[in-house]
């Protein structure tokens, strides 16, 4: 089975954010992160479910770190085992930021 990967508008907006706000000082940086975030992701595919459950988050929110960020993603069906049909990559932000009540329920 095939999982459906998608990014949200304000993840892919976090992405470009982050990429040039690095990437005014050190642009080979700025590169790295982006091929670190996009290869974090492309794990998924094969275990959707490798990120954490971070339920002070939200309640179906699931974390990746590519420190100092944090990938925050959700699986559909929200589930701790068994088949998963897409995963929602929800924001990209710094984890080093409150994330508590950071995405709605």
């Amino acid at each position: 089975m095939v999982v459906k990967l998608v990014w949200s508008p304000q993840a892919e907006d976090d992405v470009i954010s982050i990429y040039v706000e690095i990437g005014l000082h050190q642009p080979l940086a700025a590169e790295r992160y982006y091929e670190q975030f996009k290869q974090k992701v492309s794990l998924l595919a094969d275990q959707p479910q490798l990120g954490q459950r971070h339920p002070e988050i939200a309640a179906s929110a699931r974390m990746l770190v590519e420190a100092p960020y944090v990938i925050l993603y959700e699986t559909i069906p929200d589930a701790d085992q068994g088949p998963v049909d897409i995963i929602q990559i929800v924001r990209v932000v710094d984890g080093r930021r409150d994330l508590r009540n950071f995405l709605k329920s």
